[in-house]
């Protein structure tokens, strides 16, 4: 996975989960269970070639929660050993305590107007002692969510246009859901969480606990219906709507 690490600024914060993803085991029951609980899933795998995995995307009208797996298991560990990270414990989650989720995130687009696109690399316009930065603390920290910030270009603001009839049906799912608007996670860790999620916790873009398992819960739309469906044991994930 490609992503940059900019720096943050503490007191202009601008960002807002552009999408989740879940590590997972591969099989066709993880799949069929998002089915049949009413998501629409799409219809073919992206294939991850050189990280040695590839996923299944559910698209939603301001996010997407997109499950991976692992195609190459040697592939992966040899990028693990380049990046410095053992990425492989993710995927072991539910038996580790390891967190087995991912936040991408986005700049807002009512900010965009501040920054240039070039911004996300250099990050030099913002303070260096007001900045915080989503980098190596939290890439190590396996029992906390990795965060990582999503270039402007491939931002799924960037390409999702509700108004494309295709784009409709990625979107458009039987269960009738449409706007995440909330995201708690629960850790099995009684480690302090690292500043970089501390900072989205504080901002509100994501809520972290502290529990048994790692657990992902995604509201939808307030939660208007009071309804919940529960895709454990498969996935720890929760759908509330």
């Amino acid at each position: 996975m490609q992503t940059t690490s900019p720096q943050v600024r503490v007191d202009d914060y601008f960002l807002e989960v552009d999408h989740i993803f879940v590590c997972i085991t591969k099989n066709a029951e993880t799949i069929s269970i998002l089915e049949q609980l009413g998501l629409h899933c799409s219809n073919d795998s992206v294939q991850h070639v050189k990280q040695g995995t590839a996923s299944k995307i559910i698209f939603f009208e301001n996010t997407y929660l997109e499950l991976i797996w692992i195609e190459d298991k040697h592939l992966v560990e040899q990028q693990s050993v380049q990046a410095g990270i053992y990425t492989l414990t993710r995927f072991h989650g539910q038996d580790t305590g390891t967190s087995p989720f991912g936040v991408g995130l986005r700049r807002k687009l009512d900010r965009t107007n501040l920054v240039s696109d070039s911004t996300l690399d250099s990050a030099e316009w913002i303070p260096s002692q007001m900045s915080i930065s989503f980098g190596t603390e939290n890439l190590v920290n396996h029992q906390e969510p990795f965060c990582f910030i999503i270039p402007d270009c491939i931002a799924l603001t960037a390409w999702l246009d509700p108004s494309l009839t295709a784009h409709q049906q990625l979107i458009s799912h039987p269960l009738g859901i449409k706007k995440l608007t909330n995201v708690k996670i629960t850790i099995n860790s009684d480690k302090d969480l690292t500043d970089a999620i501390s900072l989205v916790c504080t901002h509100s873009a994501v809520t972290i606990e502290r529990g048994e398992s790692p657990l992902l819960e995604l509201t939808f739309d307030e939660g208007i219906r009071k309804k919940i469906l529960d895709a454990r044991p498969i996935i720890p994930i929760l759908f509330k709507y």
